[in-house]
């Protein structure tokens, strides 16, 4: 009776949650194969591998200072909670709790005993994701079950089996009893560490009954929490082709060529912050309780307000973000201009004040607390770009591709290549690394690659990019001539954007304020071929959004605005397609380059494609030259002594209706390989010295 009654308590001591009105129509929020909401309770088991056949197969003999041989691991206690009792103290417990905030309480208790499987008399013992049917076969030598808490059957029975994916799960017990998730955990088998699986069904009966799901997961060198819990997040969110933010792998269909960082629940090992990101808070409705909106920020007098923007129709001001962590308060802006037919993308901004200020683990980045060459988090604000993955209800709701989360961070895009030569890295592990070269007249922020992605460079021998080969991970620079070992694809400080530093992002910003090119591919071999659905244009609009103010409380005022027309900056612009769209206010300038400021309209040297390069001399792109369209409407105007070039076989194009202004002392420069090309009534407003320069040079030419 005490069994029954603690799981009764379970069940409705937990967060109210209205679920979505459905008995047809599966909604992410409900989940995939196990609910988000609620509280669920996970029987763990620890394993060792005595491996008496071939001694020498065993991958750590002598056991380790966290996990002795033939013992428990140090951290048996520090995995989960048993009883919904805060503060939580298990990481995994402690995790849920805050990415969820308050809505999914994950406790656990363990086997309080270590199951060792003998080669011997395991045969399989080698084939590392069946260990979890042979540590079942194992513990039922015990006769019944033993925890640390001593818990029953019953209370790993809080749901009943049978959900189907995006549809509601019922709460209560099966009949017979079926533990709602098995976990093991091995020392020293081939899953060394920060390896693992996870999967719907069952390891087999356990002390007589089945279990709904399973995982198993490597803890050769310290508690697995990284896989953990990015194995047992695909049976919230879905399957592989859910992977981002660090988790993805060469082989699954993603958005990008690169590989991306970032950070996500389906991170892993290769994330930056360890937290969710506002992506799958949305995608799961892990909303703030007393919040009417699925994205929320707030008013300057702290009243909740609609976080979810589209600039283009007028949703503008200022917005105050508080701790993404703790209060779930984002901003998610619609990148404008995208056709119907084409991948919608959003840019989210948090505010992630850091595990030092917010008391959140997890809000930190990857291995800070364990090396000091890592800068660690900053207070300010964290960006990523969302590609498609925005319908969260209907039939194709667990389809779409890996990799829709693609981080922003302050430190900008640029051209990289690698240096030639290979070191010794003396941040983290100290493996081989080939340094990327970055300079600051590389800056591509339209078309380049950021530290927290993979980039790829042209192999030379071959007319395709793989990613398992041909990437390099931005871990050691040489950064104009400053060599930096501070594994940057881990997270950095300068990644944040705050208010004295990077706090501005528009269309002349490093990063920028615009949509991404997108080429959905495994590694070499791309779905599309550079057609629709994909975006293959770069928009330019007049948004701008300004990081304004981070007060004494941590929360950051945020203003989103538009009519922003002035490049007051040096940049250069790369893009198979780059769009000058025409401003809200049809009286003001698309664009003017302020007085001393040089546009370079350039080759991009990034891959924006992956098979087929075009070869220059002895150069060869895994591009399109860049070609600039001044659209109906736009007026570009170039201020004294500024200056915009063409170079590397860059095209652009006056459209009917456009009008590109010179100065008398502004210049415009277009190298033998470029040209302008006027449409119909298009206009270059000049002196007749500037004009008669350019028709010599025969860099324009006019099309009716």
């Amino acid at each position: 009776m005490r069994y029954w009654l603690l799981s009764l308590l379970l069940l409705t001591c937990g967060t109210s949650w209205a679920q979505p009105d459905t008995t047809s129509l599966p909604h992410s929020s409900l989940g995939w194969s196990l609910s988000p909401h609620g509280t669920i309770r996970i029987l763990l088991l620890y394993v060792e591998i005595d491996w008496d056949v071939t001694p020498e197969k065993d991958p750590q003999a002598n056991g380790a200072e966290h996990w002795e041989k033939g013992r428990l691991p140090k951290w048996k206690d520090e995995v989960f909670d048993p009883h919904p009792l805060r503060p939580y103290k298990g990481q995994v417990t402690q995790y849920y709790h805050d990415m969820s905030l308050g809505r999914y309480t994950v406790l656990g208790d363990y086997i309080d005993k270590l199951l060792v499987l003998k080669q011997s008399e395991y045969p399989t013992v080698g084939q590392a994701h069946s260990v979890g049917s042979l540590a079942v076969k194992e513990a039922n030598k015990m006769g019944s079950l033993q925890t640390r808490h001593g818990l029953s059957t019953a209370d790993f029975d809080l749901w009943q089996r049978g959900g189907r994916a995006g549809m509601p799960k019922q709460l209560g017990a099966d009949q017979p009893h079926s533990y709602d998730h098995v976990m093991v955990i091995v020392r020293n088998n081939g899953l060394t560490h920060n390896q693992g699986s996870v999967d719907n069904g069952s390891a087999g009966k356990l002390f007589g009954f089945e279990s709904d799901s399973q995982s198993r997961f490597g803890g050769m060198n310290a508690l697995p929490f990284e896989i953990l819990q990015h194995e047992f997040n695909h049976l919230l969110l879905g399957g592989n082709n859910f992977h981002s933010g660090g988790g993805n792998a060469s082989q699954f269909q993603s958005y990008f060529i690169a590989l991306q960082g970032g950070w996500s629940m389906m991170g892993g090992s290769s994330s930056s912050l360890l937290t969710c990101s506002g992506w799958d808070r949305y995608r799961l409705g892990w909303t703030p309780q007393d919040s009417p909106f699925a994205i929320r920020a707030t008013t300057m007098d702290g009243l909740a307000m609609n976080g979810d923007l589209d600039p283009l129709n007028r949703d503008t001001g200022l917005y105050v973000l508080r701790d993404f962590v703790t209060t779930g308060d984002a901003i998610r802006i619609r990148m404008p201009y995208l056709n119907k037919d084409e991948y919608p993308q959003f840019l989210w901004l948090e505010n992630h004040q850091g595990w030092k200020r917010n008391g959140v683990r997890s809000d930190r980045f990857h291995y800070e607390l364990e090396m000091t060459c890592v800068n660690g988090v900053v207070p300010g604000i964290y960006a990523a770009m969302q590609v498609d993955r925005e319908n969260r209800s209907g039939k194709d709701l667990y389809g779409g591709h890996a990799d829709y989360l693609r981080a922003l961070p302050a430190s900008g895009f640029y051209d990289m290549e690698p240096r030639g030569d290979t070191v010794i890295n003396q941040c983290l592990w100290g493996s081989r690394m080939r340094p990327l070269v970055v300079k600051e007249r590389w800056n591509n922020p339209l078309a380049g690659a950021s530290e927290l992605e993979i980039p790829l460079f042209d192999p030379g021998t071959s007319d395709r990019l793989f990613r398992a080969k041909d990437g390099v991970i931005p871990r050691i620079e040489e950064r104009d001539g400053r060599y930096v070992d501070e594994a940057m694809f881990f997270g950095h400080s300068r990644q944040a954007f705050t208010p004295s530093g990077n706090s501005i992002l528009n269309k002349s910003s490093n990063p920028p304020l615009a949509n991404m090119t997108t080429m959905t591919s495994t590694s070499g071999r791309s779905l599309y071929k550079g057609n629709k659905p994909d975006n293959r244009i770069i928009h330019l609009s007049d948004f701008r959004i300004t990081v304004r103010e981070q007060r004494a409380d941590g929360s950051i005022v945020v203003h989103v605005g538009r009519n922003d027309f002035l490049v007051d900056r040096d940049v250069r612009w790369c893009g198979d397609s780059i769009v000058l769209h025409p401003p809200l206010d049809t009286g003001r300038y698309a664009m003017l380059i302020a007085k001393h400021r040089h546009v370079r309209i350039d080759r991009s040297r990034t891959p924006s494609r992956i098979e087929a390069p075009d070869t220059v001399g002895r150069a060869r792109f895994f591009n399109d030259p860049t070609t600039l369209v001044l659209l109906d409407g736009v007026r570009m105007r170039l201020e004294e002594s500024a200056v915009l070039s063409l170079e590397n076989g860059s095209t652009m194009h006056v459209m009917p209706g456009a009008a590109l202004e010179l100065h008398p002392k502004a210049r415009l420069v277009i190298d033998r390989t470029s040209c302008i090309v006027l449409h119909g009534d298009a206009r270059v407003l000049a002196t007749p010295k500037q004009m008669k320069r350019l028709r010599k040079a025969g860099r324009s030419k006019r099309i009716p």
